[in-house]
């Protein structure tokens, strides 16, 4: 086993070369589609057998979706028309599980009736004569349970429900002791029956709805042949299994080779490669060649906005999610992808921030760079594009697209990498007018060895690491192995080395001049800030950008503070992402301000920076600490 995952990760690179080569080569075979209240990709190919894929939720599914398109366009060139698509609630379809009591209790079920309207939509719009289901995980699970279709790939699929709610609440207390508080971010991240995790929820109803499946007792076998791959850790129930031949299913089982490039992880790795074309190998066996019909494009509509997914510059190889308020809209706010996320964001934080300027009035474009989501991929996955300031062309692709749809006034709007990007992007393009950064950590270019020192570590502030140290439950992790001392030492060393850059920031400054970094970050604002570029400066109070402005810019900043036009705002227990609903909550209020200014053409701030928000909403606000990876 050894050395045949060696073996498939030394050929993995060249594989991956040639697959962002042919995707880069075939966007034009990729049509967005709606179908019912849904958001779907559809890739072209002259195949009489269809692929309906069934993604995983929340933040699984985010962090599988480079993976789960780079299947799409293999499945696709191997003759395959494949459709992939949002379930209700999910990514870029309609209806929020978070609307409405009724809407949550029947979420689960309209999962499933979506799976079988696509499967119905493959046979009788697209015209294939057999169907393949390919689920991943609780995608899985309702693929297994709609069934009726020939051939089936269960791809880690959940078998119960209530073992799969155990494993989110143990990840979610994982993830939320990282925080600077463990004990209140455990808690509130596990509340009864509801699950936190980055930004996405699963609450008691529908809690309640996944307890309930259990593939053990399914009536009937979902598809004449089914393909199991599974965690080499965890093999497939035996009972499962039994089940699904003791109703008439041929079961064939596979080891993943690189299960690890398909679990949540906050930069995922490149696509399991090998894996992936083990279910193309068994989905197109003995499929045959047919003239299929190409879809229309589609859009998602309601009384207050259009939703269109678009394609555009060189190649049409860069996408995006066009969002347009009914009526002439009042200006318009480019949304750049944020870390490996595309561009549904945590939470489907974007999502909803576009859809709420949208009843404002205000048009947005949620886009996907160079290597990111629905854009041609790139050498090394997501993670290699990160702080490229090559991307800023991406940035000048989307404002010549948007130029060309009539939406010329333009705030460029990003968060953490993304936030750095639009930084770049007003620096090499004279048309960037207005910016509002989120959590901004960068503010110079960095390549090479920082660029990845960069991504090593975690986005915190020195005062979280510390309040964690002292915490014993952190050390206990430590203890039973669940944070490595290798980590702790990486964290370390990062630490040391932000202290000693603002040692040597102080140091400069004493001297009356500004070091290297210092110097170029001035730089790059004073000539923005000399352009007449607005920009509005958010940060999560535990974020370590506030620490890095200090470096670059003096106590409090005040080197920025004496430029023209720029607004410095802290959002109080926001984290990193700036993913919980609270957080969205203030970030969508300081940004409608500053977008209403842009529009009057005012420069004039709040008497209180912190009066947009209310007092019980900043109290609330305070019970939320930021995401500190130690993971």
């Amino acid at each position: 086993m050894g050395s045949e995952l060696q073996l498939y990760r030394t050929l993995q690179s060249d594989a991956f070369r040639d697959a962002a080569s042919a995707v880069g080569e075939s966007k034009e075979k990729m049509t967005s589609v709606s179908i019912d209240r849904s958001f779907g990709w559809f890739h072209h190919a002259d195949g009489d057998r269809g692929v309906v894929m069934c993604a995983s939720i929340g933040y699984e599914g985010l962090c599988a979706h480079q993976s789960w398109r780079v299947l799409a366009d293999r499945l696709a060139a191997a003759g395959l028309p494949t459709l992939r698509f949002d379930y209700p609630g999910e990514g870029d379809s309609l209806d929020d599980p978070a609307d409405s009591d009724s809407v949550d209790a029947d979420i689960v079920e309209a999962w499933r009736e979506q799976i079988r309207t696509a499967v119905r939509w493959m046979r009788e719009a697209i015209g294939v004569r057999e169907v393949t289901l390919v689920g991943l995980r609780l995608g899985a699970a309702l693929a297994a349970e709609v069934g009726g279709v020939e051939r089936l790939v269960q791809i880690a699929p959940v078998v119960k429900g209530s073992a799969y709610l155990r494993e989110l609440k143990v990840m979610a207390r994982v993830l939320a002791a990282s925080g600077a508080t463990p004990e209140t971010n455990g808690a509130a991240a596990t509340t009864g029956d509801d699950i936190r995790l980055e930004g996405f929820a699963i609450t008691r109803s529908m809690a309640a709805a996944i307890k309930r499946i259990e593939l053990t007792r399914l009536p009937a076998a979902p598809a004449e042949r089914v393909l199991l791959l599974h965690d080499p850790a965890a093999k497939p129930p035996p009972d499962f299994v039994q089940r699904l031949e003791s109703l008439g299913a041929s079961v064939e089982t596979r080891e993943l080779l690189d299960y690890r490039a398909l679990t949540p992880a906050p930069a995922p790795p490149p696509p399991p490669l090998a894996d992936l074309d083990a279910v193309v190998a068994f989905a197109s066996e003995g499929a045959g060649r047919a003239l299929t019909s190409r879809p229309p494009e589609g859009a998602l509509a309601t009384e207050h906005f259009i939703e269109r997914a678009v394609l555009f510059g060189e190649q049409r190889r860069l996408a995006g999610v066009l969002c347009l308020p009914r009526g002439e809209p009042k200006m318009t706010v480019l949304m750049l992808d944020t870390g490996a996320n595309h561009h549904i964001g945590c939470g489907r934080s974007t999502v909803d921030f576009a859809r709420s300027l949208a009843r404002q009035g205000i048009a947005s474009l949620r886009m996907d760079t160079l290597g990111v989501g629905d854009s041609a991929v790139v050498m090394g996955g997501p993670r290699a594009a990160l702080y490229q300031s090559e991307r800023a062309a991406d940035v000048s692709a989307a404002l010549d697209f948007l130029e060309t749809r009539g939406l010329a006034d333009v705030t460029v709007f990003g968060v953490c990498s993304g936030a750095a990007l639009a930084l770049y992007a007003a620096l090499a393009d004279a048309r960037v007018k207005s910016l509002a950064l989120g959590n901004l950590q960068i503010f110079r270019r960095v390549d090479g060895e920082d660029r990845e020192k960069l991504l090593e570590m975690g986005f915190a502030a020195t005062h979280t690491y510390v309040a964690k140290a002292m915490s014993a439950r952190a050390w206990r992790r430590v203890v039973n192995g669940e944070v490595s001392f290798g980590k702790l030492f990486d964290i370390g060393s990062a630490l040391l080395r932000r202290k000693a850059s603002a040692f040597a920031g102080a140091l400069a400054r004493s001297l009356g001049f500004a070091h290297g970094d210092a110097r170029e970050a001035r730089t790059n604002f004073s000539r923005l800030a000399a352009r007449g570029v607005r920009i509005l400066m958010l940060h999560g109070d535990h974020d370590a950008g506030r620490e890095v402005l200090d470096i670059c810019f003096g106590p409090d900043a005040r080197f920025l503070r004496k430029l023209p036009n720029i607004e410095i705002d802290v959002i109080e227990g926001a984290d990193h992402a700036l993913s919980s609903a609270l957080s969205r909550e203030a970030l969508l209020e300081k940004m409608s301000f500053f977008l209403r200014a842009t529009d009057s053409g005012a420069g004039s701030k709040p008497d209180d920076p912190r009066s947009l928000v209310g007092a019980s909403t900043m109290a609330a606000l305070g019970a939320f600490s930021l995401m500190a990876n130690m993971e």
